[in-house]
């Protein structure tokens, strides 16, 4: 994947930006002794026509920028990287071990799924079938009235009525349904699973035979009309062994409930007020720069700890863009009744792990730094990073400010692949101050350490 389809900056803005007031330094990032200026973001991007035209991507490019500056800085003073503390970035799988293996030794199951009872269930859940059903859906407004209500299910009944009258089902799908994912196909909904459809919805339609019409049924999106067309359900002994797998999985499950739920009794959880804002900026983005006082700020506190700022970065950092980014748009009661809570459940499962003696031996957590840190090494080889060379009279900072600035070009013209650092880059910035100043009004000195950037009080 080429970088220039997603770093690029906008040209007229940085033009701007550097013609801007002669008391603004024009700088768009700071690492450390090294800045990056708006002109010579501008040389980067001459002769780039085909850059995407947003200005949000200049502060892409200085964000790697820092990166890439902070890596060539720290190999500078330290090629083996020795001194850098890595745990960090490998905290994450040691915690979800360490998880795991108090799962393995204290969440007890009955692990025998007798063949009666396998039989029973699956006469009851008939695990896998499909079924193809069609539906009439009659919506109403979200704050409706009981009168309200009570109008559309009458009209629900009456489509019912004429249905089992003999009229048919399709051309009444077509005419009345208010589902426009499936009314012009006549309430054809094909086929699905139990879990695919909501549960009240999915009841009615695998308890029809085909060609059975259901009663009028409630769902959070109105009242359904529904007719099973075809129901696939396959033979026991297809199933079988997966089905005992899926009935052992469900009663683990079950017991980590019960397991979590003592705990946070016993833990006493409390979210704090007024701290959805600034978590929702971490998980938008983990490689936010905290300040001390910022990383240290409590989000929820609990009998024996709390969960800050920080730590919610850390755990962020091991998720998936695409999670993050739905996370990000939930509402603040979504955050701070499930996100939170359920960031603060793995940490006491953690702090459980540790009191039980399940930390790995401290060999086998250097072997995962080692792994990283020779990672990092061949990444810094590979960005040419590694040993920077000054060239004639230039001193080690120019020739790093040199090598970065023709990393860039390469990666924007689409000669080269940015290589992310990741939770890495979180680490080289708590070393060294910097900041990223994506309209170009810079301070004249560099900052004393990383800003607060509006997510810590």
């Amino acid at each position: 994947m080429k970088t220039s389809k997603h770093i690029a900056v906008l040209l007229p803005l940085l033009l701007a930006l550097g013609c801007a007031d002669s008391d603004s330094e024009g700088v768009l990032a700071r690492a450390g002794d090294h800045a990056f200026t708006v002109d010579e973001a501008v040389r980067l991007l001459a002769g780039q026509p085909d850059l995407p035209n947003e200005p949000q991507v200049a502060t892409a490019l200085a964000e790697l920028w820092v990166d890439y500056t902070l890596l060539a800085s720290t190999m500078a003073q330290d090629s083996t990287l020795a001194s850098v503390d890595l745990t960090p970035v490998i905290q994450g799988r040691i915690d979800q071990e360490m998880i795991f293996a108090l799962r393995d030794s204290l969440i007890r199951t009955d692990t025998v799924v007798s063949e009666e009872e396998l039989q029973e269930r699956f006469r009851s859940e008939a695990p896998g079938a499909q079924v193809r059903a069609r539906h009439i859906l009659l919506g109403f407004p979200l704050q409706a009235t009981d009168q309200q209500r009570d109008s559309v299910r009458r009209e629900a009944e009456e489509l019912r009525s004429r249905v089992l009258a003999g009229e048919d089902f399709e051309s009444l799908a077509r005419q009345f349904s208010q589902d426009p994912g499936s009314a012009a196909n006549g309430g054809d909904l094909g086929l699905f699973g139990r879990t695919d459809m909501v549960e009240p919805f999915a009841v009615a339609a695998f308890a029809l035979e085909p060609g059975e019409v259901s009663e009028v049924v409630l769902t959070p999106m109105g009242f359904h009309v529904i007719r099973t067309d075809e129901k696939q359900v396959p033979t026991f002994e297809d199933v079988a062994p997966q089905f005992r797998q899926q009935i052992l999985a469900q009663r683990l499950q079950q017991a980590e409930s019960l397991y979590v739920a003592q705990l946070e009794e016993e833990a006493e959880i409390r979210v704090l007020d007024n701290v959805a804002d600034v978590a929702r900026r971490v998980i938008e983005d983990p490689a936010i720069p905290l300040s001390r006082r910022a990383r240290e700020r409590e989000l929820v506190n609990y009998e024996g700890g709390e969960l800050t700022l920080g730590e919610l970065r850390m755990f962020m950092q091991s998720q998936l863009p695409e999670g993050r980014a739905r996370l990000a748009q939930a509402p603040d009661s979504v955050l701070t009744q499930d996100v939170l809570p359920g960031v603060t459940q793995r940490e006491l499962l953690v702090s459980q792990a540790r009191t039980e003696g399940f930390a790995p031996p401290q060999a086998y957590i250097d072997s995962l730094v080692t792994n990283v840190r020779e990672q990092l090494v061949q990444a810094a080889e590979a960005l040419s990073l590694r040993v920077v060379e000054p060239q004639g009279s230039e001193s080690q900072e120019q020739a790093i400010d040199r090598t970065v600035e023709e990393l860039l070009r390469s990666i924007v013209s689409g000669g080269r692949d940015v290589i992310p650092l990741g939770a890495v880059s979180t680490v080289l910035r708590e070393r060294t101050s910097h900041q990223v100043f994506p309209t170009g009004g810079a301070p004249a000195t560099p900052p004393a350490a990383a800003p607060d950037s509006g997510a810590g009080g």
